[in-house]
Order: C-alpha cells, then sequence, then structure tokens
C-alpha cells in the first residue's frame, strides 16, 4: 500500500493527483479532526470498544478514513472514533481514501457518513444550521435529499438546534443542556426571552413530553398585537405563573390572563384613531375644540388602573365611548347656553374658581395675557426666537441671576455663554444687561454686541449680597439711545432670588421704549417686568421655562388686571414690530 508522500505529487498549478477510490497510508500526526463533526461530543464508550476490538484484529484496511487535503495536512471526514482509538493504541499512519471536496461537500460528507453509524437528530440540526447558512450552502430541500430524509424532519432539527445553540451561549460551561429534540423544537416555538427559563423549569422538574407541549401551547397563548399592552404586564413573569400553574394541574392564570388580553385588544382596536372634542370653556367664555387620540387616551387612563384586570379594561373603554358621545359640538354648545344665564352665575362663578385652579401650564405652550405673550420655555430656544418681532424696542439680561461664570469654571465655555446672547442686539433696538461686578471685564471682552455706554445704578437701601451699586452694559445697532444717561439712583435692591426691583425695571422701560412699544423679557420669573409692561403700557413678550412659574403669572395677571389668559397656538405668536 501506498503512503500520502509516495502519491501525492503535484502539477505546475500545484494541485495534488489523487485517484477516487486510491488507499494511502496517511500518518496519524498529519491528520486533523474536522471542528464540526459531534457537536455535542464524542462518543467515550463507542471509542474503548472500538480499541478492544483494534486490539483483537488490528485497523480494518478494507475500511479506510476518508480525509481531504486542507493546507498541506489532512482533515478527517469519516472515522474519527475509529481514528482516534487508533491514535490513542499507538498506531503511526492509517489507511485513508483522500478525496477532494469544499467545505460544504466535507460537512455533508461528514454527516452521511455519521447517520450510517450513530448520528443524533440534534446533531443534524446543527450541522444542517452551519451547511444552510454558509455562504455558498445548500438550501434545506437539497440538504434533505442529500442526507436521504424528509424537508420536514430536517426543518423540525434545525429549530430544536436554534434553541439549543442559544441556551447553550447562556448558561455556563459544563451546565447540563436538553438534547431532546422535541423539547427543544417546543421551545423555539415561544418567544425568545422565554426559552432559558423554560429550559431551566424543563429540566429541573424533569417535565415529560406532554407536560412540555401543554405548558409550551399556553404559553403561546399569552400575547398580544397591540405593543402598548407591554408597558402594563411583566410577560415573562405571567408565563412563569401559567407554567407552574399547569404543572400543579391548575390554569386559572391562563384563563384570567387570556380573557383579559383579548378585552383589551378588542377595545383598542374598536376604538377611533382621532375625534373632535368640544368642551365649553367658562374662563374664556368659548368653546373650545380640541382633537384626541382615543386609542392614547385609552392608554393614557389604563396606566392609572391597578390592578389591571378585565372589569378594569372594560370600564374604561366604556369611558372613552362615553367621552366621544358626550364631547359633541352641540352638548358643548348647551353648557355654553347654561353657564351665560344670570341664574346660574354663582355656579359659574364656582365653575371659573375650580377651572383656574385646575389650569395647567405645560412646557412648549404659548398663552394670551391681553396683548402680552408668555411661552413656557427657555429664552434661548428657537422657536421663541423665530416668534419674536423683527425689531423690539428693549431687552434685558439679567446675568446675576444666571452667571455663566458661575455655571462653568472653564473661561472658554464662559465666554460661548456669554456670547450665546448677541442674536439679541439684531432683534432689539435697544439691550441692557445687568452683569455681576466681577465678571464685567469677560463679559465685555466676550460678547459680540457693539457697546454703546455703560450705566452705573446707585441703590440707596443696601442689601448686604449686592452692595450699593449696579453696573448695566447697553448695546446697540443704533446710532442714538432714547434717555442716554451715565447714572441713576434706585430705592430698593434686587431681592434674594436676584430678580430686580421694579424701580429699576421701569426706569428701562421708561428710558428705553415708549408706549405700545413691544418688550423682551427672556425669563419672566415672578412676572415683574410684564406687570410693569402692562402698567406702562407697554407690549411684553415673555419666556419662562418653569411651568408652575408660568402658572403663577397667569393667575397674578388675571387677579390684577381682571382679563383672562388663553392658551394659543404657536401661529397666533406673532408680535408687532416696534413704533417707529
Amino acid at each position: 500500500m501506498e503512503t500520502a508522500e509516495s502519491t501525492s505529487p503535484t502539477t505546475s498549478e500545484g494541485t495534488l493527483k489523487i485517484k477516487k477510490s486510491q488507499v494511502v497510508m496517511v500518518p496519524v500526526e498529519r491528520i486533523d479532526v474536522h471542528p464540526d463533526n459531534r457537536p455535542l461530543g464524542i462518543n467515550d464508550e463507542k471509542i474503548a470498544q472500538l480499541k478492544i476490538l483494534i486490539q483483537h484484529d488490528g485497523f480494518d484496511s478494507s475500511h479506510p478514513l476518508v480525509v481531504r487535503l486542507q493546507d498541506e495536512r489532512y482533515q478527517l471526514v469519516e472515522g474519527e472514533h475509529r481514528f482516534r482509538a487508533a491514535r490513542d493504541l499507538g498506531y503511526q499512519e492509517l489507511p485513508c481514501v483522500i478525496r477532494v471536496m469544499d467545505d460544504t461537500e466535507a460537512l455533508i460528507q461528514l454527516i452521511t457518513g455519521n447517520i450510517q453509524s450513530d448520528n443524533k437528530p440534534l446533531e443534524i440540526g446543527l450541522n444542517a444550521l452551519k451547511v444552510t447558512q454558509a455562504s455558498q450552502g445548500l438550501n434545506v430541500a437539497t440538504y434533505a435529499q442529500r442526507l436521504g430524509m424528509s424537508e420536514t424532519s430536517i426543518r423540525r432539527y434545525m429549530h430544536a438546534s436554534e434553541a439549543f445553540q442559544f441556551i447553550k451561549a447562556q448558561l455556563p460551561d459544563g451546565a447540563y443542556i436538553l438534547e431532546e429534540v422535541y423539547k427543544l423544537e417546543e421551545i423555539q416555538r415561544c418567544a425568545k426571552p422565554d426559552w432559558i427559563w423554560l429550559h431551566d423549569l424543563i429540566t429541573e422538574r424533569e417535565l415529560s413530553k406532554n407536560q412540555v407541549i401543554e405548558i409550551c401551547q399556553a404559553i403561546r397563548e399569552i400575547k398580544t398585537d397591540s405593543p402598548d399592552i407591554y408597558q402594563f404586564f411583566d410577560f415573562t413573569a405571567v408565563r412563569q405563573k401559567i407554567a407552574h400553574e399547569i404543572i400543579q394541574g391548575q390554569k386559572t392564570a391562563h384563563r384570567v390572563y387570556s380573557e383579559l388580553l383579548e378585552a383589551f385588544e378588542t377595545s383598542y382596536s374598536n376604538l377611533d384613531e382621532n375625534i373632535d372634542v368640544y368642551e365649553y370653556n367658562v374662563l374664556h367664555d368659548q368653546i373650545d375644540k380640541e382633537v384626541v387620540n382615543l386609542k392614547e387616551w385609552f392608554i393614557g387612563n389604563l396606566r392609572s388602573v391597578s390592578p389591571l384586570t378585565k372589569a378594569a379594561v372594560l370600564e374604561v373603554y366604556k369611558d372613552a365611548l362615553q367621552l366621544k358621545r358626550s364631547s359633541s359640538k352641540e352638548e358643548a354648545e348647551r353648557d355654553a347656553n347654561y353657564f351665560r344665564d344670570k341664574k346660574n352665575q354663582k355656579e359659574r362663578e364656582e365653575q371659573e374658581r375650580i377651572e383656574r385652579e385646575m389650569r395647567q401650564v405645560l412646557p412648549g405652550e404659548w398663552w394670551q395675557l391681553g396683548e402680552h405673550v408668555l411661552y413656557c420655555g427657555d429664552g434661548q430656544d428657537e422657536v421663541f426666537r423665530n416668534r419674536l418681532p423683527e425689531k423690539s424696542a428693549w431687552t434685558y439680561v439679567n446675568f446675576i441671576k444666571n452667571d455663566p461664570e458661575k455655571e462653568d469654571s472653564n473661561v472658554a465655555s464662559a465666554h460661548l455663554a456669554w456670547q450665546a446672547y448677541d442674536w439679541l442686539v439684531e432683534r432689539s433696538q435697544v439691550v441692557t444687561a445687568i452683569a455681576p461686578i466681577q465678571s464685567i471685564p469677560d463679559f465685555l471682552q466676550a460678547t459680540q454686541m457693539p457697546y454703546k455706554w455703560s450705566l452705573s445704578i446707585k441703590i440707596n437701601e443696601k442689601d448686604g449680597n449686592w452692595g450699593s451699586w449696579l453696573y448695566a452694559a447697553v448695546f446697540s445697532e443704533a446710532k442714538s439711545i432714547r434717555q442716554a444717561t451715565d447714572s441713576a439712583e434706585i430705592k430698593n435692591a434686587p431681592n434674594l432670588a436676584g430678580y430686580l426691583p421694579k424701580d429699576l425695571l421701569k426706569y428701562f422701560i421708561e428710558a428705553f421704549s415708549t408706549t405700545h412699544d413691544p418688550i423682551i423679557d427672556l425669563e419672566a420669573g415672578d412676572g415683574t417686568l410684564l406687570m410693569l409692561a402692562e402698567k406702562h403700557n407697554r407690549v411684553c413678550y415673555a419666556a419662562e421655562a418653569d411651568p408652575e412659574a408660568c402658572k403663577l403669572l397667569l393667575d397674578d395677571w388675571e387677579k390684577e388686571t381682571g382679563g383672562k389668559a388663553r392658551k394659543i397656538d404657536d401661529a397666533e405668536a406673532i408680535m408687532p414690530g416696534i413704533t417707529e
């Protein structure tokens, strides 16, 4: 018998010339086992039996190993148990048939060879996943045909193998893993988040095939096509509860949750996406129209329900239908006529009080207060800036309350923070900035606004935190500024929150604006400037980021003026420009 070396001449292209069925002796040290053979492990008991046979009868050369050339070595394609037994017995070379085949063909040869011996269904499935997923792999039908098996069986084995691979990757090395195809197949048909706990439950309780099928079928039914309901349940915990009850011979949880999901899905699907809701607003004496998404309304109201039961779901669904019926325009008009009737004045006043107490101001909302407009948000927001008039009379910035150098000790960052306000001079005839004394040099160096002059404000009533002087820098692109002075005297100091005194704000209003001029307040706070604008016939365009402060400002303005604030669309929030 020839050796591998004597039968392995190369052509000019370097390809070995091997006869299809030629048997040669190959050194054991040059043979490598195939990495994908026996994915579930080698059968040590079989190797021990083969060693006894080989010791007694020798290695059967009429049944050679099958190998292929790979990187100047030989990869074993068939006969791994016999190879391991002979190697353990000290054989230096073994009879082999050398075949030329690609990776896919080698793997198929490996599997078909094992099928003829003791290949397990799970091993067939694991190898099927590899063969069919390879870049040049086979489809399932062809693979099944090559193995002489039905496509249905191969797919079952593949499903089981998918679950096996996932579970094996999640469990620690050496942990016991199911190898029974029918149980793994049932696990694979469930949601992937359930695979691990199902596997652990089946192995710990040693569940039978029928128990596994019953449990898996039951938990597969606990699902929904409405993703919104997932926020209400820990579906994994629900399915685990159902599984444990089934083991105990009970099905209460399965029935309860099945009926609950059915009630939710039916109710949710029957609701309209959007409806027009009309409501008489007593505060504004008008009928408001709002588009309400009933599905979102339904979900929102369910969030406040605990525990969530079938009865609770149906109750909220009933309320949603009632909302649709009672929110017609005709109903709102009947309410309006009722409250406008003088006979019902006392009830109207009480309704106004309740609505005022319940009123909420949300971030991003716009409110009309007579001629003034309030935006609930940061004065630097782009949406606020875009709604400002082309040119207002005056804007003031209070850096005593919000000092960029206190917010960020980094000088470069502080400079950028100062410069973030440079846009104001483009939208306002005059910008007055109040800055802490220690920050004045940095502020003037950083800002790009055209500096006009400084205003020193003497405060007669000294506050220990502020000293007796304030500094105001005045910026403008205009050639001249109304009431330009170098100093002013104010009777009271800023309060501890950092808001400027009314006397100082009044001074600025009178110095830099005239009747009906628009002025800008980037941080309305307690509404001092807006209320002064109301008193001195200016139109204030204000922003305030704190919704609660906005609500208090609305309440104070209504109490002071007797007017009624109303929420408006941002499209309505357009301010007139400066009076020439």
